[in-house]
């Protein structure tokens, strides 16, 4: 017997039909959130280059709605930065709830560039001897991988390779021309200008060679017209063949002098005053570097082993030529010998060079070249004066003195001694030689009376200066 509706079971059978049609709506309208990069839909990864515009678009609808406004995200990405970055996107609609996390890749694309400094083309014997002239790799993530350049070398290039830390690679070649174009060098040994007394004996010093290609260089030419009998200038010229043909020429100047002479070998100085001192530095030093400086003029100082080091370097600083005097000036010491000589002015020559980082070869003998306080070693002189030329020195002695050390000195009071100086000074000033003046910045009254000879001096228009190796020598006549 069949059941009759009731309008009870009626209700809840529309109520059941109406569940059933919004659960097959429900299930049919699920909203969707879509992601996209770069017009393209994102899933899981995406890849993002360095220092590039990254903009993620989502995107929700429902029920043909945006609704964009529920999208909710976490985590960030520095598109500045090398490296791998989450985000999450969530959106809650209805009894939707919806995640996406994309994993975001910020990755360098660009390749590091390297530079080649000097020749992208270079000569050399081989690409192995090839003296590299440096290089630079920079990179637009890394900067300086200047370090990271491997080098190979090839039978005619040498190829540069550079990684960047995302192992982006560059490289660049730079040509080598297997060939020899480079001559010799040849290097003299002494000095390039020699001084000999008229008919004494040239040394030759002799030479080194050496060459980019060849190991040992034995085609060497020498032409030697040097006659000591005749006071003159003479070239020795030395031209060195590589296996290749390439030549190489030099030249070392020879000075036959007649020792007997006071006057300048050039006249080229001729008017200009040289104002020298020996045998500081002393405390009066200070005050005669006030007054040079005062004027802006250069002199030359004879240093000894005794002052100050500091004073030395205020010569050297302030643009003074520092010369060699003695170190202990002690007669009978320093010219006990030839070795006793040398090892006094190696004493003295260590002293300025580590002060000043300089190797001075300008030197004044004590007493000068012409003393005769050295006769108790005959000879000694003859032989010193020619040896130290030999050994690339120039001495100078003077064609003025003003006695500072001598008969002014005698004088009673400080002003006769001041007034005597100044007179000898005065005297000696010609403008048709080279005035070598001999002064001693170990005195007070040479000190306080430097001022007043430098204003006689610029008033009668004389030009001052020091000496260096380009200055005329000034010798005295030997006399041991």
């Amino acid at each position: 017997m069949k059941e009759k509706l009731t309008v009870k079971n009626i209700i809840l059978l529309i109520i059941l039909i109406f569940l059933i049609c919004i659960f097959f709506f429900l299930l049919f309208t699920k909203p969707k959130l879509i992601l996209t990069y770069n017009n393209l839909n994102i899933d899981r990864e995406i890849n993002v280059e360095l220092n590039s515009d990254f903009n993620i678009k989502a995107s929700v609808k429902y029920l043909n709605k945006d609704m964009n406004d529920k999208i909710k995200v976490s985590g960030n990405v520095n598109v500045n930065k090398v490296g791998s970055y989450e985000l999450v996107y969530n959106v809650r609609i209805f009894i939707y709830k919806l995640q996406k996390k994309v994993k975001v890749n910020v990755v360098d694309k660009i390749p590091p560039v390297i530079t080649l400094i000097g020749n992208n083309e270079s000569n050399a014997c081989s690409t192995n001897s090839y003296i590299e002239e440096g290089y630079t790799a920079l990179d637009n993530y890394d900067g300086d991988i200047t370090d990271k350049v491997v080098i190979e070398n090839n039978i005619n290039e040498r190829i540069y390779k550079v990684k960047d830390t995302s192992n982006n690679e560059s490289s660049i070649t730079r040509k080598i021309n297997i060939t020899d174009v480079e001559g010799p060098t040849i290097k003299l040994k002494g000095s390039e200008n020699v001084y000999v007394v008229q008919n004494g004996t040239y040394k030759e010093s002799g030479y080194e060679i050496v060459d980019n290609c060849d190991s040992n260089i034995t085609n060497i030419k020498i032409d030697n017209n040097v006659d000591t009998t005749k006071v003159g200038v003479y070239e020795i010229s030395y031209t060195a063949s590589d296996s290749s043909n390439n030549q190489t020429t030099i030249k070392r100047y020879v000075y036959v002098y007649n020792p007997d002479t006071a006057a300048n070998m050039s006249g080229s100085e001729k008017g200009v005053i040289y104002l020298t001192f020996d045998d500081g530095p002393s405390t009066y030093t200070s005050k005669i570097l006030d007054v040079l400086k005062k004027y802006n003029i250069k002199a030359t100082f004879f240093v000894t082993s005794n002052g100050s080091d500091k004073l030395i370097k205020r010569e050297f600083d302030e643009g003074h030529t520092v010369a060699l005097h003695t170190s202990t000036h002690s007669y009978k010491k320093v010219y006990a010998s030839v070795d006793d000589y040398f090892k006094d002015l190696d004493k003295v020559k260590t002293r300025v060079k580590n002060i000043t980082q300089m190797d001075a070869t300008i030197i004044r003998f004590p007493g000068g070249s012409s003393n005769t306080v050295s006769k108790f070693n005959k000879g000694i002189m003859t032989i010193l004066t020619n040896e130290v030329l030999n050994r690339g020195y120039h001495y100078f002695d003077w064609n003025i003195s003003v006695e500072d050390a001598g008969s002014c000195a005698s004088k009673k009071s400080a002003s006769e001694k001041e007034k005597c100086i100044y007179n000898n000074f005065v005297k000696g000033l010609s403008k048709n030689k080279m005035n070598v003046v001999l002064m001693h910045d170990i005195k007070s009254y040479t000190a306080d009376k430097l001022e007043d000879m430098i204003k006689y001096a610029l008033s009668k228009n004389y030009t001052f200066d020091k000496i260096t190796m380009d200055t005329t020598q000034i010798h005295h006549k030997v006399n041991n």
